[in-house]
C-alpha cells in the first residue's frame, strides 16, 4: 500500500548515488552528457527514461554553476506578453505547471507586486490587458495542481492598496501596482539534484568531479571524451555515439581542440543574498538605467536579482568584483529608495555566466535556449546546448532528446518527464504530510526541521528519520540559525554523491545557503562528513578552507 498522502505513481525507493568511475569505462554509451547543471541533468533524466544508456559527468558537483545562481523563482514568463511573445509565454505557463506536479515539496505560491506609473506601455491599462491576455492563454495554469499550489489570476490595484500593501515600491509616481503570482523555490538546490537522483534511477551514469578535458574522435566524428578525476589523479576515456555538450559558460572549452566554437556569446548575471528581513510578497523596481528587478523573499531574507554585464564576458572569469556588487546596489537603491541596502547586508554573491544575444552593439540576456549540431562544421556526434532560464530547462531537454533520438535513429518514445513525480515529489498534501511527520518524529527535533525535510526531500524525508533514528546527536540542528541537522549531511556523504565538504553544506542541504554558516558549524559539519568519508584531521581542515573560498572575499561576513 502506498503511504499515506503520498501518490502510487512513484515507487518509493531509497536514492543511492555512488561515484563510480569505473562505470563509466568498458562500454559505448548511447549518450554521454557533459556538464551536470540543470540543462545537462534535465537531458540525461529524460534520454535515461527513454530507454537510452546515459552516462554524465560534472567538473565540480552538480547544479554548482549558473544553476546555483538564479533567482529562486519559477515564473509563467508574464513579461514575454508585453512583445507579445505568446509562445515564450505559454511554454513559461506549461513548465511552471509541470515544475508544481512533478515536485510540488519543492515550490509554493508567491505574489509578485510591480509599481505602475503613467505609461502606455506600462500603466494600468496595459497591465490590464497584459492581465487579460495572461488569463486567456493561463486557462490550464493549475490543472491537476495541488489545491495549496494554485495559482489565481494577476490583477491592478489602485495606488492607495499598494502604497498600504507594499511600502517597498518606489512611490513617486506611483498610480497602482500590478499583483500576480508565480512560485518561489524553496530548496532549488534539492530540486535540481533530484534530477540527478531521477536519471540515476533510470540508469543514468553519473559522476560529479570530473571534467571533460578533451573529445575522443574517430577521423571527423566525436566518440566521447578523455576525462580527468578532479579528486585523484586518473583519466579515463568515455566513450558515446553521441555527446552533448552542457557545460554552460564553458560551452567553448570543450570544442577548442576540434578548433570550433559555438558562436554563442556570454555575460555575467548576478543576484545578492542579503540578511534584510522580508516580507510576504516579491517585490519589482525599475532602476534608471531601465533595468527590471526584484526582491523575492527567501528563507526569510530579501534576495535581489538580477543584475547583468553590459559587454561580453570571458567564460571563465566568474568573479564578482566589489565595484560591480557596489554598482547593482546603487541601481537597487535607486529602484526601491527605502531600502538603503549596503555592502555590510550582502551574505553571499550569486553569480553566473550566462547565453546572451548582441544586437546593434548592445548586449542582453539571450531567451531562447542555443542549440548546435556541430555536423554542420564537419565534426559529427556532438551537440551543443546552452541556456539561461531554470523554469523551462525540462522543457528544452524534451526538445533535444527528441533530437537525440532522431540522430541515434531509434524508435521514437514518448516524453515522460512532465508527467512523472521527481524523486520525493509524490505528495498528496503538503500540509499534511508536515503534520503526519510531526506526530511520528518531531520529538527531539527542532521545530523548523519538519517543514525543511519535507520541502527538501518530499515523500522521501523518511530517509533522514532512518538515519537520526538510531542516532540523537544527529537530530540537531548544525547552525543556530539553519534547520538543518546532522542527518542530511550523513545521507548525503552516503548514497548523494557529496565527496567534498562544500557539497554537502552548499547544494545537498541549505546549511550555507544564506551565507557561510560559521565557523562553529563548518566544525561540526566537517567532523560528521569527515567521520562518513574517512578524512583525517588535515582533510578536514583542507575541506573547510575550500567552503570559505567558495564565499570569497565580498562573501566572507558569517550569517
Amino acid at each position: 500500500m502506498p503511504r499515506p498522502n503520498y501518490i502510487s505513481a512513484e515507487s518509493y525507493t531509497m536514492s543511492l548515488m555512488l561515484r563510480d568511475l569505473d562505470r563509466l569505462t568498458g562500454c559505448t554509451f548511447d549518450v554521454l552528457v557533459v556538464g551536470g547543471g540543470i540543462y545537462g541533468l534535465t537531458i540525461a533524466y529524460d534520454a535515461a527514461q527513454r530507454g537510452l544508456s546515459v552516462a554524465l559527468v560534472e567538473r565540480n558537483d552538480f547544479g554548482s554553476g549558473s544553476t546555483f545562481n538564479h533567482l529562486r523563482t519559477i515564473h509563467g514568463g508574464l513579461r514575454y506578453l508585453q512583445s507579445l511573445d505568446i509562445a515564450r509565454a505559454r511554454e513559461s505557463i506549461r513548465e511552471r505547471r509541470t515544475t508544481a506536479r512533478i515536485a510540488p515539496q519543492a515550490v509554493r505560491p508567491l505574489p509578485f507586486a510591480v509599481p505602475l506609473y503613467r505609461s502606455l506601455t506600462r500603466g494600468k491599462m496595459a497591465m490590464r490587458a497584459g492581465f487579460l491576455l495572461d488569463r486567456l492563454i493561463a486557462m490550464d495554469r493549475n490543472r491537476d495542481v495541488l489545491a495549496s499550489h494554485c495559482l489565481p489570476g494577476g490583477r491592478v490595484v489602485s495606488r492607495g492598496d499598494a502604497t498600504q500593501r507594499f511600502p517597498g515600491l518606489k512611490r513617486q509616481g506611483l498610480t497602482g501596482a500590478a499583483v500576480f503570482y508565480d512560485y518561489v523555490t524553496t530548496e532549488p538546490d534539492r530540486l535540481t539534484f533530484s534530477f540527478a537522483m531521477a536519471a540515476a534511477e533510470h540508469g543514468a551514469v553519473l559522476a560529479n568531479h570530473v571534467e571533460a578535458v578533451a573529445p575522443l574522435l574517430d577521423g571527423q566524428r566525436v566518440v566521447g571524451v578523455t576525462a580527468r578525476d578532479a579528486l585523484g589523479t586518473r583519466t579515463i576515456e568515455i566513450a558515446a555515439r553521441l555527446t552533448v555538450n552542457a557545460t554552460g559558460g564553458r560551452v567553448d572549452g570543450l570544442l577548442k581542440p576540434l578548433g570550433i566554437t559555438s558562436g554563442i556569446p556570454m555575460l555575467k548575471a548576478m543576484n545578492l543574498v542579503t540578511r534584510r528581513d522580508a516580507g510576504d510578497e516579491a517585490l519589482g523596481g525599475r532602476s534608471p538605467s531601465g533595468r527590471n528587478l526584484f526582491l523575492v523573499p527567501w528563507r526569510g531574507r530579501a534576495l535581489f536579482g538580477t543584475w547583468e554585464s553590459d559587454r561580453r564576458c570571458d567564460p571563465d572569469d566568474t568573479t564578482a568584483p566589489e565595484r560591480d556588487v557596489a554598482a547593482f546596489i546603487a541601481e537597487l537603491n535607486q529602484a526601491f529608495p527605502a531600502l538603503d541596502l549596503t555592502l555590510a547586508d550582502v551574505t553571499l554573491v550569486h553569480r553566473g555566466v550566462v547565453p546572451a544575444v548582441v544586437q546593434g552593439g548592445r548586449v542582453g540576456l539571450q531567451g531562447h535556449e542555443q542549440v548546435r549540431d556541430h555536423a554542420a562544421e564537419g565534426f559529427a556526434g556532438v551537440i551543443s546546448v546552452a541556456g539561461t532560464k531554470f523554469t523551462t530547462a525540462r522543457g528544452v531537454a524534451e526538445r533535444v532528446t527528441d533530437a537525440v533520438m532522431v540522430k541515434l535513429q531509434q524508435t521514437p518514445v514518448p516524453c515522460r518527464t512532465s508527467t512523472t513525480p521527481l524523486p520525493g515529489g509524490s505528495l498528496r498534501d503538503i500540509g499534511q504530510a508536515i503534520a503526519d511527520a510531526r506526530r511520528e518524529f518531531d520529538e527531539g527535533l527542532p521545530t523548523d526541521t519538519i517543514p525543511h525535510l519535507i520541502a527538501a526531500y518530499g515523500s522521501r524525508y523518511r530517509d533522514v528519520m532512518d538515519i537520526a533514528a538510531a542516532r540523537p546527536d544527529l537530530r540537531t540542528r548544525i547552525a543556530p540559525d539553519s534547520p538543518v541537522i546532522g542527518a542530511e549531511l550523513v545521507l548525503a556523504a552516503r548514497r548523494e554523491m557529496a565527496p567534498t565538504l562544500a557539497d554537502s553544506v552548499i547544494r545537498r542541504t541549505p546549511l550555507g545557503a544564506l551565507g557561510h554558516p560559521g565557523d562553529a558549524a563548518l566544525t561540526t559539519a566537517a567532523a560528521i562528513v569527515g567521520g562518513e568519508l574517512g578524512w583525517s584531521e588535515e582533510r578536514r581542515r583542507e575541506e573547510i578552507a575550500a567552503v570559505d573560498r567558495v564565499y570569497g572575499t565580498l562573501n566572507a561576513s558569517k550569517t
